[in-house]
């Protein structure tokens, strides 16, 4: 008789607790999945297949969005019309013919591949074409371009399935999106439940780095395997992050053990003091003791220890705390993550590539360090967290072509004397790009100084971005209209290239865009292009409290805090069809919550502010009100909805934006029954809290407070006899 597997010991001991309590629902879950009901035994016990995305099975006569016509006893492919939603994820190839007498190269890979934010202008295929032209002639080789936009495991379908174009050579750029599955596999939930008790949340960063490693060298071997037996050789290029410049939005620590997450707020706020002081030591000191505490789990720590190595000129240190922040995230399936190469996914990949002999490495970590010498990758190289700038290209797809000179023609030409600067988009192409890259970075939570750095290089490279961003300016303060209905909208494509309907159309969201917006009018000014008075006016006439009273819980206001767990229940974002936040009012998952309105100087406003505590919460704790950093109320909470009305005198009001802070108490953590819901909702299959919610708000408006303005007090009297009478 087969024994059960260690992994369902604690799920045993979780189903007889169940069984004490009332919630039969709750057992007949459990019993599904420990296999006892059918439905979950078979992929608990015969090594985890049967919900695998990589073991789905694909057509023979697909790749991708094309599919196989055979022409004379030769197949061409053509892109399939029941596709046409995806045709603008790929390349513009309505048709790829039967192989010629040129060399054949196939480029697959993901949106990094495909040239984000410059596709289809300029991409890494063209620039990959046009080096190894110049060594092999012109006419000589053909890329054809397989890359896609959003593609995740299924790239290794796409690069097996392209062996039907008789490649002489694939290159394989991918890795940047094989994350953890969301649903976790049952047999994860089983082994999650058997170590969240003792590791907590490092254990399930473990797990899945475990997971994901799996998936990695699973790819990998697939793909290289099948080349292998046709005889055709292999390129494999392992991405790079932006390592200097991209910043995961900082959040609290999840649950942990007893008195830590307590211990960890202090010394978060500690550390930051000391950096804005100068005491970058101190600063040092008190983010190691951030990691001993949440066991690398969060980014905060490391962020600030990179820092620091960053002011003491250490390349090295800086690289490796910047590593450790980008794959602290791995295991966080309750945000969104995005796309990179885990440290973990990267030494999968090198091992695994090594037992092939028809495979060789473009290692892009190693690559770029030699490439800046030492120093580590930021908005030089990069767009945003993973996608190429034009240099990062260059450079990239020089390496590429080194591996196929070598492969195909056993020359050797080092990389570097591959790098062609002349192999570039033009100025205009150039400037959109890096414009895009400033909305996109804003959009993500970016600091300020990232943003305007890419709006100041798309000006000075082409003074007609600046029409562009005048009419974004109207299109992101105008809510008269729908977006793509507004005049500005159309004046921005007629402005611009491809790039615009394909990226900002089809992708912007309309928001306050604070500081997006307050970037792009100090660029713009700095080259000579009044704009200020514009966005200021546009504001006061459109959002000012003065006319009408504002939502702030709108996800057009709040989204310009930069607290992006905060504004997940408004974007209703979705991890397949899973909501990532269930809840129907705003959850404060930090001790400060900001917002933001529209005022006008010595116009008071009225603040009506509808919040409650969490239990943990001691009833009565102070939750006070801040404008612009001025103190204007103190709450005392309750664990029951209540509404406050706060006047703010007109003294405090500035013209144009006006910034509340709602500053909660800290609660008492209760760590093991945080984990056990945890758990619980892991079981029922969805998106779990990780974090601690320091209060809630059911609603928060902002009004011209003249509209509410007190009678004096002999008024009120008279009124108050009046109404007994």
């Amino acid at each position: 008789m087969q024994r059960p597997p260690e992994t369902l010991k604690a799920l045993a001991n979780r189903i007889a607790r169940q069984a004490l309590s009332e919630d039969s629902a709750q057992i007949v879950r459990l019993l599904r999945l420990s296999g006892y009901m059918g439905g979950a035994a078979d992929f608990l016990f015969a090594g985890d297949a049967a919900s695998n995305p990589l073991d789905h099975k694909v057509n023979p006569d697909h790749i991708g969005i094309w599919e196989r016509k055979e022409e004379n006893g030769r197949a061409a492919f053509v892109r399939r019309m029941e596709k046409m939603d995806e045709w603008h994820f790929w390349a513009p190839l309505g048709r790829i013919e039967p192989k010629g007498e040129r060399l054949r190269v196939v480029l697959c890979g993901e949106s990094v591949a495909r040239g984000y934010l410059y596709d289809p202008e300029f991409t890494p295929a063209m620039a990959l074409q046009a080096v190894l032209e110049s060594r092999l002639g012109v006419g000589a080789v053909e890329v054809i371009d397989l890359a896609r936009t959003s593609i995740y495991f299924e790239v290794r379908d796409v690069a097996v399935a392209a062996l039907q174009l008789e490649p002489d050579l694939t290159v394989m750029f991918a890795g940047n999106n094989w994350c953890v599955s969301f649903p976790p596999h049952p047999s994860d939930v089983a082994r999650m439940d058997a170590i969240m008790a003792d590791e907590g949340i490092a254990g399930v960063k473990r797990l899945s780095e475990e997971q994901v490693a799996g998936n990695a060298r699973r790819i990998v071997n697939d793909v290289s395997t099948a080349y292998q037996a046709a005889g055709v050789p292999l390129v494999w290029i392992i991405p790079e992050f932006n390592l200097g410049d991209w910043r995961d939005p900082i959040t609290n620590a999840p649950h942990l053990a007893e008195g830590r997450n307590r211990r960890w707020i202090e010394l978060l706020e500690e550390a930051e003091a000391a950096m804005r002081d100068g005491e970058t030591e101190r600063a040092a000191t008190l983010a190691r003791q951030m990691v001993e505490l949440d066991e690398g789990v969060c980014v905060a720590g490391f962020y600030i220890l990179a820092e620091c190595a960053r002011l003491a000129g250490d390349h090295d240190a800086e690289r490796r705390n910047a590593e450790l922040a980008r794959d602290a995230v791995i295991w966080d399936s309750s945000r969104m993550v995005m796309p990179r190469t885990f440290e973990c996914t990267k030494a999968a990949m090198r091992d695994e590539i090594g037992k092939f002999s028809n495979c060789q490495i473009v290692d892009a970590p190693a690559l770029l360090k030699e490439h800046l010498g030492g120093a580590v990758p930021g908005r030089r190289i990069f767009l945003d967290y993973c996608h190429l700038t034009t240099e990062g290209i260059q450079v990239v797809a020089a390496a590429a072509a080194s591996c196929t000179l070598r492969a195909l023609r056993g020359v050797e030409v080092p990389w570097y004397a591959l790098v062609d600067e002349r192999i570039a988009p033009t100025r205009e192409t150039e400037a959109e790009a890096l414009f895009l890259a400033a909305v996109h970075s804003a959009h993500w939570w970016q600091p300020y100084d990232v943003v305007l750095h890419f709006c100041r290089r798309a000006l000075k490279l082409s003074p007609h971005v600046a029409d562009i961003m005048l009419n974004y300016i109207y299109l992101q303060t105008s809510r008269s209209a729908p977006m793509l209905m507004n005049e500005s909208a159309e004046q921005i494509s007629r402005l611009g290239s491809p790039l615009m309907l394909r990226y900002l159309m089809r992708y912007n969201d309309q928001k306050l865009d604070a500081e997006l917006l307050d970037a792009t009018v100090v660029a713009l000014e700095e080259a000579g292009f009044s704009a200020r008075e514009r966005l200021e006016r546009l504001r006061r006439e459109e959002h000012s409290v003065s006319v009408r009273e504002v939502n702030l819980l709108d996800y057009y206001y709040c989204s310009s805090a930069n607290q992006p767990q905060e504004t997940a229940w408004q974007t209703r974002l979705k991890i397949n069809q899973y909501r990532m936040n269930e809840a129907e009012y705003y959850k404060a998952y930090w001790r400060e919550s900001r917002f933001f309105f529209v005022g006008e100087a010595g116009v008071p406003v009225r603040l009506s502010l509808t919040l409650r505590l969490p239990r943990l919460t001691p009833e009565g704790a102070q939750v006070s009100v801040e404008l612009n950093g001025r103190p204007q109320a103190e709450i005392e909470g309750a664990h029951e909805w209540a509404t406050w009305d706060i006047m703010v005198e007109g003294s405090a009001v500035r013209d144009g934006l006006n910034g509340v802070t709602v500053r909660w108490p800290i609660q008492d953590f209760e760590p093991a029954a945080a984990l056990e819901r945890i758990m619980q909702d892991f079981f029922e299959r969805k998106v779990p809290d990780f974090y601690a919610v320091f209060g809630e708000i059911y609603s928060f408006t902002a009004a011209d407070g003249r509209r509410f303005a007190q009678p004096p007090e002999e008024a009120r009297e008279e009124l108050a006899v009046a109404q007994l009478s």
